[in-house]
C-alpha cells in the first residue's frame, strides 16, 4: 500500500512537471526498499570542517548551504585524534543560517589544539520520516545540566535508536557571571525505543555543577540504503547510509567499525549510546576511510592520570561526502 501510494505521488509530481520535491530510497537492514516522495523539503545537511584551535577564544562560523525553516538541532562528534590531548568540540549560537564552534580542551589543559577533521549533522526538529516511512528520525531540544534526565521522544521507534546529543548553548557554571563556561560534554543512556537519559559532564576534578544548557539531541532508527537527489536533479545520486550501534564493549582501546556500504568520502557521527562508565569521557575517531573507522573513549586527566574506561556501546550514522537530506 505505502509503495502504490508512493508511486502514485511520484507519478503526480512529475506529470505537474515538479523540479525539487524530495526522493530518497532505503534498502533497510529489514530487507525492504521503497521509493518515497515528499514536497520540496530540506529537512537537513551533513558537512566536514578541517579546524585547529590556536586561540583558545576563538569561535569559527559555518554557514548551512540552504536556510532552516527553524533553528535546527546541530550535531558535531566526534573529534578524530590527530593529536592525542584530550578534546572534544563545543557549539553555540545555532541559527537558521548557521552556527558557531570551537575545540574545546578540557580547563587544566593550555586550550591550543592541532587541526582534526570534524563532521557534522544539523536536522530540522520534530518528527521525520527520512526515507520512505522505512526509517525515522526526530530532532529536538532539552535543557539539561549534571544531574542525569530523562527525555520521551515524540514517538514510539520501533528499533531502539541511536541518540546523538550535544549542547547548543555555552552558558558556563553556576555563579560564573561572565558567562565564559567551563568544558563541557554531553553524555547519553539509551535504554530502550520511548525514551533516553541524558546529562552534561565537567572535567572531573569539578563537582560537577553546571549552569543548565539547551542541549540537541538527533534520534535515527537504525538502517541502511541510499539517498537519492530531488527531482529535476536525478542523474546525481547523493549515496549511501547506514545507522547502527556497536555491543557494549568499546572501551579506551581502540575498536574498529565495519560500516556496511563502502564510500567515497565519508561522513561518520559517532557516539556513547550507553553510561556505564561515569569518569568524564568522550567518543574519539581515526582512520576514517570508505569501508570503516576506528573509535575508542577518552577520559581526561583533571583528577588523575588514570584513562581506563569500561565498556560503552557506540552509535555511529554514516552518510556519502556533504550533502543535503530530502523527506
Amino acid at each position: 500500500m505505502v509503495r502504490d501510494k508512493s508511486r502514485r505521488r511520484f507519478l503526480q509530481l512529475a506529470a505537474a512537471g515538479a523540479t525539487s520535491a524530495g526522493v530518497s530510497r532505503i534498502a533497510t537492514t529489514r530487507g525492504r526498499a521503497l521509493p518515497a516522495v515528499g514536497g520540496p523539503s530540506v529537512i537537513g545537511q551533513t558537512g566536514r570542517i578541517v579546524a585547529g584551535q590556536s586561540d583558545p577564544d576563538r569561535w569559527a562560523r559555518v554557514s548551512f548551504d540552504i536556510p532552516f525553516a527553524l533553528t535546527p538541532v546541530v550535531i558535531m562528534n566526534p573529534v578524530t585524534a590527530n593529536e592525542a590531548a584530550p578534546v572534544d568540540v563545543h557549539i553555540r549560537k545555532v541559527t537558521r543560517n548557521g552556527f558557531e564552534f570551537r575545540l574545546e580542551e578540557w580547563d587544566y589543559q593550555d586550550g591550543e589544539h592541532a587541526a582534526e577533521e570534524l563532521h557534522f549533522l544539523a536536522m530540522a526538529r520534530g518528527v521525520h520520516e527520512l526515507v520512505g516511512a522505512l526509517l525515522n528520525a526526530e530532532a529536538g531540544f532539552v535543557a539539561a545540566n549534571t544531574t542525569a534526565q530523562s527525555v520521551s521522544f515524540t514517538q514510539s521507534f520501533s528499533q531502539r535508536p541511536t541518540v546523538f546529543a550535544q549542547a547548543q548553548t555555552h552558558n558556563g557554571r553556576r555563579g560564573d557571571a561572565a558567562g565564559k563556561g567551563d568544558s563541557i560534554t554531553t553524555r547519553v543512556d539509551v535504554a530502550g525505543t520511548n525514551q533516553f537519559t541524558v546529562k552534561l559532564q565537567e572535567q572531573e576534578r569539578y563537582q560537577q555543577f553546571h549552569r543548565s544548557e539547551t542541549v540537541g539531541y538527533i534520534a535515527l532508527e537504525p538502517g541502511e540504503g541510499i539517498l537519492d537527489p530531488p527531482l529535476g536533479k536525478l542523474d546525481s545520486i547523493l549515496g549511501g547510509f547506514e545507522v547502527d550501534a556497536t555491543t557494549q564493549t568499546v572501551t579506551h582501546d581502540d575498536y574498529p567499525l565495519e560500516f556496511a556500504n563502502d564510500y567515497d568520502s565519508p561522513i561518520c557521527l559517532a557516539d556513547m549510546q550507553t553510561l556505564a562508565g561515569h569518569n568524564t569521557a568522550t567518543t574519539r575517531v581515526s582512520d576514517i576511510d570508505g569501508t570503516g573507522a576506528t573509535v575508542a573513549v577518552e577520559e581526561e586527566q583533571s583528577a588523575d592520570t588514570e584513562v581506563e574506561h569500561v565498556p560503552e556501546a557506540i552509535g555511529y550514522a554514516v552518510f556519502e561526502d556533504d550533502a543535503l537530506l530530502y523527506v
